[in-house]
């Protein structure tokens, strides 16, 4: 069995992704699934011999969660929001340990310390998409190109020290 790749980058960190359309649940009864990249973003469509387990029934994020302990501060309307920790992380989001949590939808700017040695990760556009009594969920809507890259090689750095596996491909 070999492992698919993200046709952009050629990774094998790929995961499959929510379908909401009714064109693509056609596909689907077609073996043809719907995968997001885990590190480019990129969402594309493979043929997968057999339906994948679990096919979006619990977790509808686009990107998997991957457990982190990085510092970050929170810039609302002008105002830092300092000494946040970071808990889990994807290209998609992040959750934010605070006490001072943010409402529901508010916007905000994120900057991210992943490790002394490695430049800060700045999102200059984030959304609070869930709220919890000790943190946050953010929710990244848009960042330049060379954060994005940065995001990414973080991202990488945690998934092959998490020992996450490639998905296999039939």
């Amino acid at each position: 069995m070999k492992t698919l790749h993200c046709p952009s980058c050629g990774t094998p960190y790929v995961r499959l992704s929510p379908e909401d359309s009714g064109i693509g649940r056609l596909l689907n009864q077609l073996k043809v699934f719907p995968f997001r990249c885990q590190l480019c973003t990129n969402r594309f469509r493979a043929f997968w011999s057999s339906a994948p387990d679990g096919v979006h029934s619990k977790d509808r994020r686009q990107y998997q969660r991957l457990p982190a302990s990085f510092h970050a501060d929170c810039i609302r309307e002008n105002t830092l929001l300092s000494n946040k920790r970071v808990t889990d992380i994807s290209m998609g989001g992040c959750t934010v340990q605070t006490t001072e949590t943010l409402p529901h939808g508010t916007h905000l700017a994120l900057t991210i310390r992943p490790v002394s040695s490695q430049a800060d990760i700045t999102v200059q556009n984030a959304r609070v998409s869930s709220v919890r009594p000790d943190g946050m969920g953010i929710q990244f809507l848009g960042f330049e190109p060379e954060e994005k890259r940065r995001l990414s090689r973080v991202v990488l750095s945690l998934l092959v020290g998490q020992g996450v596996q490639p998905v296999p491909y039939a």
